[in-house]
């Protein structure tokens, strides 16, 4: 499932600087996004994501051996005031290699 925010942007910021990896869908493919259109990129440590309006996220990803006794990594996540959503299921799973 993917989805985007026509009215703002988004915030993810992790709470222990560990890297991460966001998956993301460019707004020129409007309401038509397909899988195939989604780009990883990999957020370095110590830094945050903004997306901005009407870019398509799908998730953000941690490897799970950078909290191996903490339980799962906690993000810090800001958006628009207004609140709208359009999503979109795919009914495929993406993969990305975190390594």
């Amino acid at each position: 499932m993917s989805d985007y925010h026509p009215d703002g942007g988004q915030l993810f910021w992790p709470r222990k600087a560990v890297p991460f990896v966001a998956c993301l869908g460019p707004p020129s493919r409007g309401d038509d996004i397909q899988p195939e259109d989604m780009r990883a990129f990999l957020v370095p440590r110590g830094l945050g994501l903004y997306i901005h309006p009407g870019t398509w996220p799908n998730g953000i990803y941690v490897d799970p051996q950078q909290f191996p006794s903490e339980g799962p990594a906690c993000f810090l996540t800001r958006q628009g005031r207004v609140h709208a959503r359009w999503a979109a299921e795919f009914g495929t799973l993406l993969r990305v290699p975190l390594s």
